[in-house]
């Protein structure tokens, strides 16, 4: 399942991070965006675009692409 499917406010558990380039992979690590950290889906922004999420706890806004292509497990 992918966070874009997640529906807001279930925690879940990263699981991969599909399709992404390493060097994008890498700066999305440092943000904390990693393989085994929890994540929750928030709320979309007013126009959809943004969704805010928080990673540990780090509130984070994620673009709308970016949900489609990291993987989660429900937690």
């Amino acid at each position: 399942m992918t966070l874009a499917e997640l529906p807001l406010q279930s925690r879940s558990r990263i699981i991969g991070l599909g399709g992404l380039p390493q060097r994008e992979r890498h700066r999305l690590g440092a943000l904390g965006l990693r393989e085994g950290a929890s994540i929750v889906k928030l709320l979309h922004t007013p126009l959809r675009d943004p969704v805010e999420c928080l990673v540990g706890p780090q509130l984070l806004a994620l673009e709308a692409w970016l949900l489609e292509r990291i993987e989660v497990e429900a937690a």
